[in-house]
């Protein structure tokens, strides 16, 4: 099983998996689904099942599952938080674009990122530029962000310990982000895309799409263009991943009423 429901995640696991130096070779996310009403609807954590789907389309599934049999106004709208290990790839992100569009508006994501995957790549640049132009909230985990999760869905009893030299690692990752949203892209890159030209389709084709978001996938050809060079960047050692501990259930911590603080 790779998806836990209404389960906490250990301290161990935790540490295991966001931190910003181990590159451990996994995606493990941490998610929650609010309406205008908390408690969370849905809420838990999850990890990629190795060779095979990637944490965030098996996160897309369970989520289209579980809106599929619970009943809900027309006017609902549902707020969904991602803490996540790594950036979605450009195949998740194209199916992340493909569920909002289905979505009718009623989805507002949010991720939060403690590593940017493969971040040279030039499909994974353009993922994230297009979840971005989509309307999804994008940001570089900051200590803020750690404690937040921590205390969210690892123990809101204890506090988080940062590991060495976070906050720099921190702002370096947020300022490569920043200087990615300054990037520009070949005119033609996207059409060149089999996965990107399925998800611009979509957006043109149906038509009860809301104007921005239409737009937003137009503007995209006409926005991305010749690209420019980045300064060099360093990357990470990569290290043996650690085995998993034995995750802890939610019952020793029930009591805890639990809100993400989404503004």
């Amino acid at each position: 099983m790779t998806i836990f429901i209404r389960k906490f995640l250990s301290e161990e696991e935790f540490n295991d998996n966001f931190n910003t130096v181990d590159l451990v070779k996994k995606t493990l996310v941490c998610f929650s689904l609010e309406d205008k009403k908390p408690p969370w609807k849905l809420w838990g954590y999850l990890y990629n099942k190795p060779g095979g789907d990637h944490a965030e389309i098996i996160f897309l599934r369970e989520l289209a599952q579980f809106l599929g049999s619970t009943p809900t106004k027309k006017d609902t709208q549902y707020k969904i938080t991602l803490y996540t290990t790594y950036s979605p790839c450009l195949n998740c992100c194209e199916e992340i674009c493909k569920f909002l569009i289905n979505s009718k508006e009623k989805i507002i994501m949010n991720f939060n990122i403690s590593k940017f995957y493969n971040f040279h790549d030039y499909d994974n640049k353009i993922s994230l530029k297009i979840l971005k132009k989509y309307g999804v909230q994008i940001k570089m985990m900051d200590l803020e962000d750690y404690k937040a999760c921590f205390y969210l869905f690892v123990d809101p009893k204890e506090d988080f310990q940062p590991c060495e030299d976070l906050d720099v690692r921190c702002e370096r990752n947020a300022i490569d982000l920043d200087h990615l949203w300054n990037e520009e892209f070949e005119d033609n890159y996207l059409f060149r895309r089999k996965g990107l030209d399925l998800a611009l389709s979509l957006a043109s084709d149906d038509l009860s799409l809301s104007r921005d978001r239409s737009n937003a996938f137009l503007r995209l050809q006409k926005d991305l263009q010749t690209p420019k060079k980045d300064e060099q960047e360093k990357e990470l050692q990569a290290k043996t991943p650690v085995k998993l501990s034995v995750m802890k259930d939610m019952d020793r911590k029930e009591r805890f009423k639990r809100k993400l603080p989404f503004d």
